[in-house]
C-alpha cells in the first residue's frame, strides 16, 4: 500500500466534498497549489505542520484522513504503515514533535 498516494486521494477527496479548488485549499494551509498536487498525487507527503491544519481547515476527524478506500489491513499493515510515516518524518525533531501530538489527541478521542 503507498501511503503517500492514499493519503493524497483521501485530501482530493475531503477537499472536493467541502467545495475548494487546489488553490483555495493550498492558501488556507498557507502552501502552494503546486506543493499541494504534489501531496494529492502522491508525489509528496506534506509537513507534520500542514498536517495539524487540515482537519480544521477541511472540517473532518485527523482518523479520517488515514481511514483509506482498501483499509481492511490488519494491525500489523497499520502498524507498519505508520513506521513508513515515522521514517519519512523521523529526522525532524519538530515533526515528531507535532506526530507525538497528534497521537496524543487522537488518543484522547
Amino acid at each position: 500500500m503507498d501511503v503517500k498516494l492514499n493519503f493524497g486521494k483521501q485530501i482530493k477527496k475531503f477537499r472536493q466534498q467541502k467545495g475548494l479548488s487546489q488553490e483555495e485549499l493550498a492558501e488556507k494551509l498557507d502552501i502552494s497549489q503546486q506543493t499541494l498536487s504534489k501531496i494529492e498525487c502522491g508525489k509528496n507527503f506534506l509537513t507534520a505542520e500542514t498536517l495539524e491544519k487540515i482537519p480544521s481547515v477541511l472540517g473532518v476527524n485527523i482518523c479520517e484522513l488515514f481511514k483509506f478506500e482498501e483499509d481492511d489491513c490488519s494491525a500489523e499493515d497499520t502498524l507498519r504503515q505508520i513506521e513508513q510515516i515515522l521514517q519519512l518524518i523521523k529526522t525532524d525533531s519538530k515533526k515528531l514533535d507535532c506526530v507525538h501530538n497528534l497521537i496524543r489527541e487522537i488518543a484522547l478521542l
